[in-house]
C-alpha cells in the first residue's frame, strides 16, 4: 500500500510545484508520510500521509481514495480535507478546534503536516527574511496564531507514552520561527 499511495500521489500532484521553494508539490506529502513511518504508524496511516492532499488540491474525490485504498485511509483523509469553500480563518479554526478530540493517528498526520510547511518556511526564511510571508494569502501574524494555536491543541488526550517525537521538534519549529 506505501509504493500504490506514494505513486497515486505522485502523479495527482505531477503540475503542482510547492509556493515557497518551487520544487515539485509531492516532495511534501512524501515528507508527511516518511514522518509518519519513521515514527512507527500503520500502513494506512502512512498511505494518509501521502495522500492527505489530494481530495483537497486535486481533482481526486474521496469515493475514489475509498475505492484504492480502503475506508480506513478514506476516513483519515477525510478528516484532513479543508473545505475550500469557507474562509481561510474558519478553515483554520475548525482544524484547531478537531485537533483537541481528534485521535493520535489523526493528530499525527495534521502535526506531521503542519512540520513539514514550518520547514520549508525556515529554509526560504533563512534567504528571503521576511519576504516569505509574502508567499501566504494570510501573513506573519494569521501564520503565527495557526500555528500556535495547532501547538496548543496537539497533545490533548494524549499520554506522554503515546507522543511521537517530531510534535516536540514541531512545537520548538513553532516557537524558534514566531519568537524571532
Amino acid at each position: 500500500m506505501y509504493q500504490r499511495a506514494s505513486d497515486f500521489a505522485e502523479e495527482a500532484h505531477q503540475t503542482q510545484r510547492r509556493k515557497i521553494t518551487g520544487e515539485p508539490y509531492f516532495s511534501h506529502p512524501r515528507n508527511v508520510a516518511n514522518l509518519l513511518r519513521g515514527a512507527g504508524f500503520r500502513e494506512e496511516v502512512v498511505a494518509a500521509g501521502f495522500l492527505h492532499d489530494v481530495v483537497e488540491d486535486t481533482p481526486v474525490t474521496l469515493d475514489e481514495v475509498r475505492a484504492l485504498f480502503g475506508e480506513e485511509v478514506a476516513d483519515l483523509v477525510a478528516s484532513h480535507t479543508e473545505d475550500k469553500t469557507l474562509s481561510w480563518e474558519d478553515r483554520k479554526s475548525y482544524t484547531i478546534e478537531f485537533l483537541r478530540t481528534a485521535s493520535l493517528e489523526q493528530k499525527a498526520i495534521i502535526v506531521a503536516d503542519k512540520l513539514d510547511n514550518l520547514q520549508s518556511i525556515k529554509y526560504a526564511w533563512s534567504s528571503e527574511g521576511d519576504k516569505v510571508w509574502s508567499y501566504f494569502n494570510r501573513g506573519y501574524k494569521q501564520q503565527k496564531w495557526y500555528n500556535e494555536s495547532i501547538v496548543a491543541n496537539m497533545y490533548e488526550g494524549l499520554e506522554d507514552s503515546e507522543i511521537p517525537a517530531y510534535f516536540e521538534q514541531y512545537e520548538r519549529l513553532c516557537h524558534w520561527i514566531f519568537r524571532k
